[in-house]
């Protein structure tokens, strides 16, 4: 039975400063235990390098950590280093083959099983409803079309989850119709709850359909709904209208759900982390992700900490979301010995994929980097 600390600590989700562990990061790590780590391209040098500090990880937190990173392509690949371009979802969308996507959901599944990642944050599940709109994801989409972002969306996901890494579905709800980019402030979504409920949760439900579906993992946005909160200012990680009512009672989503980083603009000018943490903690969150400070952290685990032994946090909520954590924790496959013969063959297969997508592009849709993407500015 674990601990209070433990049942904390496994609640969060952080971030590392470097390509290996310093004393002060492993100290923080040991005396939190986290139940999972986010990599960067801060954290990813080489190769061999992440392979190692993946297999570091693990020896001191656990064979079970769950250790994730960002790879949807385009501009959001945390190994770019490694890999080079890679085909980013309107990119793929816009060729309109299932096949395409499913081939890179398969390449990202092997690349990051390789080098002991075991979940993967994509893929992004926000409809295309900003194309000329800074607000993190115009880029990112796959389409308007919810049935569309339902299909493409789902053979990458397929694919890469039998190829043993778990994906997460992004960002409940949503991010697609937002006003401005949550890294800097809380944004918000004007959008009707007819047309949210129509639309934006339609992949959603579709991927998840009551268990049928491959979609695991959520992560929660932190949007502001207008249709759900009116002007009270609600990150949607934090509301129980969407977190218990929609996500948990009408949708039945039995899976785990993870919180957009609770470091982002839209909460640090919202909400004190520690609070965020609290209230995400009250609503049955699975994973607070904390990506970037050391101080953030600990004031998360802290107030966290004080939270459940104040009994603020039910402790039917804590073994609810313990048991979903330790479901988890149980369909992940043991890391697998890194291969830099296998790794690079792989990386012949990206770069040889991504050359052939790239190929059958129009010249002005081929550009990886811009903030919003190819197909907002055709």
């Amino acid at each position: 039975m674990r601990s209070l600390h433990g049942e904390v600590g496994r609640r969060l989700f952080v971030g590392i400063p470097g390509a290996e562990l310093d004393d002060a990061t492993a100290r923080l790590l040991e005396g939190i235990r986290p139940g999972g780590i986010i990599l960067f391209g801060r954290n990813v040098v080489s190769a061999a390098q992440t392979a190692r500090l993946t297999r570091d990880l693990r020896r001191r937190l656990g064979p079970r950590l769950c250790i994730c990173l960002d790879h949807e392509g385009g501009r959001v690949n945390r190994l770019a280093k490694l890999t080079g371009a890679v085909p980013s979802a309107p990119q793929l969308a816009y060729l309109g083959a299932e096949s395409l996507a499913r081939r890179q959901g398969q390449l990202a599944g092997r690349l990051l099983r390789e080098l002991g990642v075991n979940a993967n944050l994509a893929p992004v599940l926000d409809l295309w409803l900003q194309p000329g709109v800074d607000n993190s994801v115009p880029d990112r989409c796959w389409s308007r079309d919810p049935d569309e972002v339902t299909r493409l969306a789902g053979a990458f996901l397929r694919a890469m989850q039998a190829e043993g890494v778990l994906g997460c579905g992004k960002h409940f709800l949503g991010y697609g119709a937002a006003d401005k980019d949550p890294h800097k402030v809380l944004p918000r979504v004007n959008r009707s709850r007819a047309a949210l409920l129509r639309d934006d949760l339609r992949p959603y439900a579709k991927l998840w359909a009551n268990g049928r579906g491959p979609l695991r993992m959520i992560m929660l946005s932190h949007a502001h709904l207008r249709a759900f909160h009116g002007a009270t200012l609600t990150p949607a990680c934090v509301s129980s209208k969407l977190v218990g009512d929609l996500l948990r009672r009408r949708l039945g989503f039995r899976g785990v759900t993870i919180t957009d980083d609770l470091e982002m603009g839209a909460i640090s000018r919202t909400l004190p982390i520690g609070e965020a943490a609290t209230r995400g903690l009250q609503l049955g969150v699975d994973f607070l992700l904390i990506c970037h400070t050391p101080d953030a952290i600990r004031a998360a685990f802290e107030a966290s900490i004080k939270a459940v032994a104040d009994r603020k946090v039910a402790p039917s909520v804590m073994r609810e979301a313990g048991a979903r954590l330790d479901r988890l924790t149980a369909r992940l496959p043991s890391a697998r010995a890194f291969s830099s013969r296998r790794f690079d063959a792989l990386v012949r297969e990206s770069r040889a994929f991504t050359a052939c997508v790239f190929a059958r592009l129009p010249e002005r849709l081929r550009k990886t980097d811009a903030r919003w993407g190819p197909i907002g500015e055709a």
